[in-house]
């Protein structure tokens, strides 16, 4: 009887077994430890997602009878090999944090909210930066040559990936405020994205349209500097609150007995 009993239990077991190319249960067993293989297969396919979107973005004036009249035509020209240039940088970016976190080899938590944290943190201070920096030739091209290269609409498909590239931060920003650090969190709520690379250059030639030349360039640097410091922050508020859930675990006192 029992054997019988054990047999009928034992039935879907075999039956799933016995079905062909059936790898599911192995794919969901593993499915922890390769949350990094397809984290890094996600960011691969958005790194192509972004170059596609980008390039449509760039190229729209094209049909949709926006490249202007006159030098008005030159400018978008000039601005869209610019950009155009820059959205295969800015896709390589993406696909290597893609392939730095599939090689992460952290724990689920870790891996969330450390490894991914940071590595988002990194890739959209890079492409501000790398984006500022070409905002920066189009604004020198501008100024040089009284022409207008500036290229704004062509900036509108970063903000399809400026969330999850942010939120890192913004999480960030929400615990400094919690913990009553209000300065840290305005900078990094706010003033990480002020900055602006599309700006006009002023009169051709003029001085003050070159101070504000030399300011786009140095607005780069400043958003490499901001990079650093959110990752200071976040290592630093990182390290605090993974320290305090070891210490909740096993919870000791830093007293010495002789």
């Amino acid at each position: 009887m029992n054997k019988i009993l054990n047999q009928v239990l034992d039935f879907p077991s075999m039956i799933n077994s016995k079905l062909p190319m059936n790898n599911f249960n192995s794919m969901v067993d593993d499915s922890e430890n390769n949350v990094a293989k397809w984290t890094g297969m996600a960011y691969n396919v958005s790194a192509l997602l972004v170059l596609l979107t980008s390039l449509l973005a760039i190229l729209s004036p094209i049909w949709s009878g926006g490249m202007g009249e006159g030098l008005g035509v030159i400018g978008n020209v000039l601005a869209m090999l610019i950009w155009a240039y820059a959205a295969f940088p800015i896709a390589q970016m993406v696909r290597a944090t893609g392939d730095g976190l599939a090689d992460s080899k952290s724990g689920i938590v870790s891996f969330i909210f450390r490894d991914l944290a940071l590595a988002n943190i990194k890739l959209v201070g890079k492409i501000a930066a790398l984006s500022a920096f070409f905002g920066a030739l189009c604004m020198t091209l501008s100024w040089a040559t009284s022409i207008n290269v500036s290229g704004g609409f062509m900036m509108d498909w970063i903000d399809n990936i400026a969330y999850f590239t942010s939120l890192p931060m913004a999480a960030v920003a929400v615990l400094a405020n919690t913990m009553g650090l209000g300065f840290v969190s305005n900078i990094l709520a706010n003033d990480w994205a002020n900055w602006d690379p599309t700006m006009a250059a002023g009169a051709a030639w003029s001085p003050n349209g070159f101070v504000a030349l030399l300011w786009e360039y140095v607005g780069v640097l400043v958003i490499l500097a901001k990079m650093f410091v959110n990752l200071a922050i976040y290592s630093f508020f990182y390290g605090i609150i993974s320290s305090l859930v070891k210490w909740i675990q096993s919870p000791y006192l830093p007293i010495k007995t002789s």
